[in-house]
């Protein structure tokens, strides 16, 4: 029998929290009563969690005390709540031990590496409770489906460790050298990042994805505008055929289209599988960029504009 659990992400609720600890490896059981809010680190490669005593006594009320946490700010500052990334729980519904949560459409925006860490913490501390067994996402009441394109399906506890009870390696750790603009806009400045992504996901676009992201120090400027999407990537034979929507137009500050440009070349050409990116922007190479670069013609690494 289904029952209809209506959420949201402001409703107010005592929520009582004590501070937890960061586990590796095998974890043992939380205490009779309370549960693990699990999280996000700082640097958003790792799962973490917060100790949480509860309050209600019903299986309902256990889910929306447990969904409340996880929207609420986290004891540890260094720690990112699963549920403030800006998308809602529109609602939730308990099917038998099956727990289906609908989330707002703005749950699709999150980075791939982001939003693989947020359900692993959502499904985790959901099905820490009696009678949850497993939990599926919808977004905008349709079934979700990630940035490949593949159905995510039902999930267990189980679906994020694997056979030794270690996290599951469903991510990996890459370092990218990525281009950004430097103060001026007319150089480019390498920068080092390690990140956590979904292996599933291909390099290239993780590469593009942490572009549009924008550099994360001080001394470097954004080259792409924040709301460009990536509409597909591939590559053949060296070349990465690369599709931007109209985004990928707009200017950014007073970064010229070169720089633009080769922040994409040139981070994209890091890669071993990358000797040459071909552009196109909603499916056509037959665009003049900023009405200074034909983007009909392959483009090699630049290590001339680099500071």
């Amino acid at each position: 029998m289904k029952k209809i659990l209506q959420y949201c992400i402001l409703i107010t609720m005592i929520v009582c929290m004590t501070c937890g600890c960061t586990k590796k490896g095998q974890e043992e059981e939380a205490v009779e009563g309370s549960y693990r809010i699990y999280c996000l680190n700082r640097s958003e490669t790792a799962l973490v969690y917060e100790d949480h005593k509860g309050i209600a006594e019903d299986k309902e009320g256990i889910i929306r005390e447990l969904l409340t946490a996880m929207s609420s700010d986290m004891t540890d500052s260094d720690y990112k709540a699963p549920l403030r990334f800006g998308f809602n729980v529109m609602s939730c519904v308990l099917d038998g031990e099956q727990l289906v949560l609908d989330l707002s459409d703005a749950y699709s925006e999150l980075s791939p590496t982001r939003e693989i860490l947020v359900r692993a913490a959502i499904v985790r501390t959901l099905t820490q409770i009696e009678g949850v067994s497993s939990v599926s996402i919808t977004v905008d009441a349709m079934p979700y489906m990630d940035r490949s394109g593949n159905y995510v399906g039902t999930m267990t506890a189980d679906s994020f460790v694997d056979n030794e009870g270690v996290e599951i390696n469903a991510y990996e750790e890459a370092t990218l050298h990525l281009y950004f603009a430097d103060e001026n806009g007319d150089k480019l400045i390498e920068c080092s990042r390690s990140v956590m992504y979904n292996t599933n996901l291909p390099l290239e676009r993780l590469v593009l994805e942490q572009l549009i992201e924008g550099p994360e120090g001080e001394e470097a400027y954004p080259v792409i505008d924040s709301t460009t999407k990536v509409i597909s990537v591939t590559v053949t034979d060296g070349v990465c055929f690369v599709n931007l929507d109209s985004g990928f137009l707009e200017s950014v500050g007073n970064v010229t289209p070169e720089v633009s440009i080769y922040s994409i070349v040139n981070s994209l050409a890091e890669l071993s599988t990358v000797h040459k990116v071909q552009f196109m922007v909603n499916g056509s190479s037959e665009v003049m960029y900023k009405e200074v670069i034909d983007l009909e013609q392959d483009f090699s690494r630049n290590l001339d504009i680099v500071d």
